[in-house]
């Protein structure tokens, strides 16, 4: 499109678009380069424009961390109005809300967060299988104990957790095992409850007993 001036018609210029004639600045959250009409250019995804008369994509502001920016949302031109859900982190330039999860074994409680390592290790007790998560999935499978980290209900890795070992016995949402009593004990592993450790028989003392 191009203007009427002195009896020709001029390009469009930079910054404006036109139509019919007139010339209008280029509207929040678009760029409008040279000969631009009634179809104008959103700003590329990551990045989002709050004035008026932007002329090149270049100029469109980088999102900022916390928040995202995604073209097809509209026109982007108040980043307040898109923060980072929970359970996903928002570096600057994020052009999607889930591009960036927190992982399993972590979570996100709140929204805003900047970076991974604003995302929550799960705690010790509980588990977070999947990424993406706003709370922990829930708590570790009695038998097994979670000592933090943990991706699965029934961690077998010494470091997320582990089955719950001999003379000890793990509960629902253990963080670390729980020993049998004085004068009780267990030879088998993976014990849920105090209901699996036996009292010594009549007649013999535990081998190496606490002091």
């Amino acid at each position: 499109f191009s203007l009427a001036g002195q009896g020709k018609c001029l390009p469009c210029p930079a910054g404006f678009h036109c139509s019919e004639g007139l010339r209008r600045r280029c509207p929040p959250g678009f760029y409008c380069p040279q000969n631009t009409g009634i179809s104008f250019y959103p700003c590329p995804p990551g990045t989002y424009n709050p004035s008026y008369g932007l002329s090149r994509a270049e100029r469109c502001q980088q999102c900022p961390a916390g928040f995202y920016c995604d073209s097809q949302q509209g026109p982007l031109i108040d980043v307040t109005l898109y923060p980072c859900p929970r359970g996903f982190y928002c570096p600057a330039g994020t052009s999607r809300s889930s591009q960036h999860s927190c992982p399993a074994g972590t979570f996100g409680a709140r929204p805003k967060l900047k970076s991974l390592q604003e995302c929550q290790r799960c705690p010790a007790g509980k588990y977070c299988e999947f990424p993406g998560l706003a709370a922990p999935t829930g708590p570790c499978l009695a038998g097994f104990y979670c000592t933090g980290g943990a991706a699965s209900p029934t961690p077998r890795d010494a470091l997320e957790g582990n089955t719950c070992p001999q003379g000890s016995y793990c509960p629902l949402g253990s963080a670390s095992p729980l020993p049998c009593p004085p004068g009780q004990y267990s030879s088998s592993a993976g014990n849920t409850g105090i209901q699996d450790c036996l009292p010594c028989d009549a007649g013999k003392t535990l081998q190496n007993p606490a002091k």
